[in-house]
């Protein structure tokens, strides 16, 4: 499986809650389909929280000007 970044990991996520939501899937495909998502949203968690400490760096070391 090839690296999704946050937008398509959650666009993924979207569509497997879909699929989780149709009563025409399987009692086996929903089973397939929460184990992936719930490593999408692992991932996707993962990246966001790196992301927020990418932000937080980037504001800790932005100088501030008084008006």
């Amino acid at each position: 499986m090839s690296a999704k970044n946050f937008n398509e990991l959650l666009d993924e996520i979207k569509n497997i809650s879909n699929k989780l939501n149709d009563s025409s899937t399987s009692m086996e495909e929903s089973i397939e389909l929460f184990k992936s998502g719930t490593e999408m949203i692992k991932e996707a968690k993962e990246q966001l929280t790196k992301l927020e400490g990418e932000v937080k760096k980037v504001l800790d070391n932005s100088e501030t000007t008084n008006f």
